[in-house]
């Protein structure tokens, strides 16, 4: 990312690329490959800077291609029909992560806000349907899969693809560790330490570079930029949208630790604003406390007590059921825990980063194998898309071939 960065503030106005009239500019680049280096829900990795601005001028490159052949053929897509899948991929996203906090944590650990997000997600997807409707157009009916092919792939690859391996239903309990009334204390006194500098009349910028542990926000003096209603934890929420403009608030508590926040501007469901955040730190005496905590709760229910009952109670994730998983496609550290549980039983204490976990196996669904019948719309629907993507790797290849392109080397890199 260090690189990346050099790369913005010294290159910004170069052009990275030539295709056909139009410029892809060094910027343009480095905006793209930051958003991927940090986008939370990305899962593809590069072994250096060179690799990603590679990857990233090609797909550039093809998509200036696509689009201007999109014009050609005058295909557009109102925007109207962008923003409700840009918001289901918000929302695909969120799901991926233990808790909403979680999702707006990881978010300001890669420096971005849900603005954004959605920015570029408004971006690629627009550009998606476009270049949809562009192949849909130019290659979709070129393409025929006969039942023939579909019963061939079927009797070739049964072995493998008809069996579908073992499932179980989860919920569970999530005891976030939370800091000991002693430590509460020393973070709230520091909070009023930096609370009375401020009131005293020092400039909230300078004190935040100085003070604040957020450590995103704080190379930008605290600002957090604009938050709409929604995008960020309901706790935090109640408290900035009862704010002013041209207030700052007094110290409050969230699950991050103790804030203090001036309200710059608002509207009618959004504020600007910046913060100071003071966490509050996590000792081993508190993580020991809700380990006992968590033991006993797995000996109740292993005397019988109803597990959702006990989640409700004392669980920090409003989700009790957690959904259905393929054993084997458990990550670590959850895989060990649930590989041996049989319905009904719970798994041993589970310490993350987000606390700990109790897994209760609701229901255990055994391996099975699927026959020709139940397979076969997936079977044609895998062979339609891997020659349609043989289609559409020889329309790029076409476009490039007849438009000018001319690729420059950052020498940075």
């Amino acid at each position: 990312m260090l690189v990346l960065l050099f790369v913005v503030s010294t290159f910004a106005d170069q052009v990275a690329a030539y295709v056909g009239d139009e410029v892809i500019l060094e910027s343009e680049v480095t905006q793209y490959s930051t958003y991927l280096a940090s986008d939370p829900s990305s899962q593809r990795a590069f072994s250096d800077a060179r690799e990603l601005r590679k990857y990233v001028l090609d797909e550039l490159i093809t998509r200036k291609l696509l689009l201007r052949e999109a014009e050609v053929e005058s295909i557009a897509v109102p925007v109207e029909e962008v923003a409700p899948r840009v918001d289901q991929m918000i929302e695909d996203i969120k799901s991926r992560f233990p808790s909403e906090v979680d999702f707006f944590r990881a978010l300001q650990q890669a420096g971005l806000t849900i603005e954004d997000l959605k920015a570029n997600y408004e971006n690629t997807v627009k550009t998606q349907m476009i270049m949809q409707q562009l192949v849909q157009k130019k290659i979709a009916r070129q393409i025929m899969i006969s039942p023939i092919a579909v019963k061939r792939f079927y009797e070739d690859y049964k072995d493998s693809i008809a069996v579908v391996p073992g499932r179980v239903k989860l919920s569970h309990i999530l005891l976030t560790i939370k800091p000991s009334e002693e430590e509460l204390k020393k973070s709230f006194e520091r909070t009023l330490d930096v609370y009375r500098l401020l009131m005293t009349g020092g400039d909230f910028g300078v004190i935040a570079q100085e003070f604040s542990e957020d450590e995103n926000s704080r190379k930008r003096g605290g600002m957090l930029g604009k938050i709409k209603r929604g995008e960020t934890f309901e706790e935090f929420e109640r408290i900035i949208f009862d704010l002013k403009p041209g207030t700052i608030s007094q110290p409050f508590p969230t699950r991050l630790g103790y804030h203090i926040v001036e309200i710059l501007n608002r509207g009618q469901d959004w504020v600007l604003l910046r913060q100071i955040l003071i966490k509050v730190e996590i000792t081993k005496g508190d993580t020991l406390r809700y380990e006992k905590l968590t033991r006993e709760l797995r000996e109740v229910i292993k005397k019988g007590a109803d597990f959702d009952s006990l989640a409700a109670l004392y669980s920090d994730d409003p989700t009790i059921d957690i959904g259905e998983w393929y054993v084997e496609q458990l990550t670590p550290p959850y895989k060990e825990y649930v590989l041996d549980l049989e319905q009904g039983e719970v798994s041993e204490p589970i310490l993350t980063p987000y606390g700990y976990h109790l897994l209760y196996v609701k229901e255990r669904i055994a391996q099975k194998s699927m026959n020709f019948e139940e397979l076969r719309d997936q079977i044609y629907q895998y062979l339609y898309q891997d020659e349609l993507q043989k289609y559409y790797t020889q329309l790029v290849e076409e476009l490039k071939k007849k438009t000018f392109i001319q690729i420059f080397d950052n020498p940075l890199l």
